[in-house]
C-alpha cells in the first residue's frame, strides 16, 4: 500500500526549471551559496563534489551523482576536502555564446570538479508532505540511469536553444531525474520519511485514494475516517502527523492541482473547472487558487499559453536576468 500511495503522490509533483548552468571548480575553491528559495539539483559531470550544509557531515559524490538541496539550506561547496579561498558563487557567473550560464571559478580553465546546476520550484505542497519532511540533501548514484545523462543533455539543448514548448520539456525532464532520485532513496528503509513510515497504514491509504481519485466529491474528516475505519478523532490526528496538514487541507489542495492541470491542458471555461473539481462558485474558486498559486485562474492559464508563444519568437533566452532575479543559483 506505501509504495502505491508513493507512486500517486509523486503524480502530483509539478517542477520548473528556472535557471540552469554548467559550473567548473578547481581544488583549493569553495563556494559559498547563501540559502534561498528554491530547490537546487546538481548532477556531477566529472570529479568530485564535496558539499558541506549546517548540522550535516560533508557529503562527498562522484561523477554521474544526483543531488537535490532543499530550499533555504546554505551550502558550500568544493572539488576537495581542504579549507581553501572561498568564493561567493553568484559573483562568478557569465553567459556564454550559446545562451548558457556558465559559472566559472577556474580563472577560464577546465574544472577538477565539473557539475551541471538547475534552480527549480517544485510544487511542493503539491506532493503533500512528500518532500515537506526532507530536511537534509538527498544524495544517490544515478550513473547506471541512462536516461538521466540523456536528460541532463536534452535539458541543455532546449534552455541554449529554446523552441515551442521548452519550458515545459525541461520541466518533465528534471521531473523524470527527480523521480528517479526519489524513487532510489525511498526504496531503501534507512531513507524512510515518517510520511511514508505512516502510509504503511492501509487504513490512511484508503482515505487518500478516495480524494485523489475523486478530488470533486464531497469529502469530509467524517467520511474521510469513515473509508479509513477509524474514530474521527484518530483519523485526524494520525492524518495531521503523516501529511503535516488537516484531512481538508489535503482535499483542497488535491483539487487545487487537478484544477492547475485543466487549466494548463484543456480550454474548459474556468466556470465549468470550478464545477468539475468541486466548488460551488468561481468567485469561491478563484479566491482559492489565488492563495494556493499566487494568481487568478484566468492569468495562471493566459501565463502558460504566453510563455509558449515567446519561445516560437525567441532563438535564444538570456538566463542572466533569471540568475540575477533568483541570486544564488551558481550557489552551485
Amino acid at each position: 500500500m506505501a509504495e502505491r500511495m508513493l507512486d500517486r503522490l509523486l503524480m502530483t509533483l509539478d517542477v520548473a526549471v528556472d535557471a540552469f548552468a554548467i559550473c567548473e571548480v578547481d581544488r583549493g575553491i569553495q563556494l559559498v551559496a547563501r540559502p534561498g528559495d528554491e530547490i537546487e539539483v546538481h548532477y556531477i559531470l566529472s570529479g568530485t563534489m564535496h558539499l558541506m550544509v549546517p548540522g550535516q557531515p560533508s557529503i562527498i559524490c562522484g561523477p554521474g551523482s544526483v543531488v537535490l538541496v532543499p530550499p533555504h539550506m546554505a551550502q558550500t561547496i568544493g572539488a576537495d576536502d581542504c579549507p581553501g579561498r572561498q568564493l561567493v558563487a553568484m559573483d562568478h557567473c557569465s553567459q556564454s555564446n550559446n545562451g548558457m550560464v556558465r559559472f566559472d571559478a577556474t580563472g577560464g580553465g577546465d574544472g577538477d570538479l565539473r557539475f551541471i546546476c538547475g534552480l527549480i520550484t517544485a510544487n511542493i505542497s503539491g506532493s503533500f508532505g512528500l518532500l515537506d519532511t526532507v530536511r537534509k540533501p538527498i544524495v544517490e548514484d544515478l550513473a547506471a540511469e541512462p536516461i538521466v545523462n540523456a536528460s541532463y543533455g536534452l535539458m541543455a539543448a532546449e534552455l541554449a536553444q529554446p523552441d515551442l514548448g521548452s519550458r515545459a520539456l525541461t520541466g518533465a525532464l528534471m521531473k523524470a531525474c527527480l523521480l528517479l532520485l526519489l524513487r532510489k532513496h525511498f526504496s531503501r528503509s534507512e531513507h524512510e520519511t515518517s510520511l511514508l513510515s505512516t502510509l504503511r497504514d492501509p487504513r490512511l491509504g484508503k482515505a487518500v485514494t478516495a480524494v485523489l481519485d475523486k478530488p470533486a466529491s464531497r469529502h469530509s474528516v467524517a467520511a474521510l475516517a469513515s473509508t479509513a475505519g477509524m474514530s474521527r478523532s484518530a483519523f485526524a490526528r494520525e492524518f495531521s502527523h503523516a501529511f503535516a496538514m488537516s484531512p481538508m487541507e489535503f482535499v483542497a489542495k488535491t483539487r487545487l492541482h487537478h484544477a492547475a492541470e485543466l487549466l494548463r491542458s484543456t480550454n474548459m471555461p474556468v466556470k465549468v473547472i470550478a464545477a468539475h473539481i468541486g466548488f460551488s462558485s468561481r468567485s469561491h474558486f478563484s479566491r482559492a487558487f489565488r492563495d494556493g498559486y499566487g494568481t487568478d485562474p484566468s492569468s495562471y492559464r493566459r501565463a502558460i499559453a504566453q510563455g509558449a508563444r515567446r519561445a516560437t519568437t525567441r532563438r535564444r533566452e538570456p538566463m542572466s536576468e533569471t540568475m540575477a532575479r533568483h541570486g544564488d543559483l551558481a550557489q552551485a
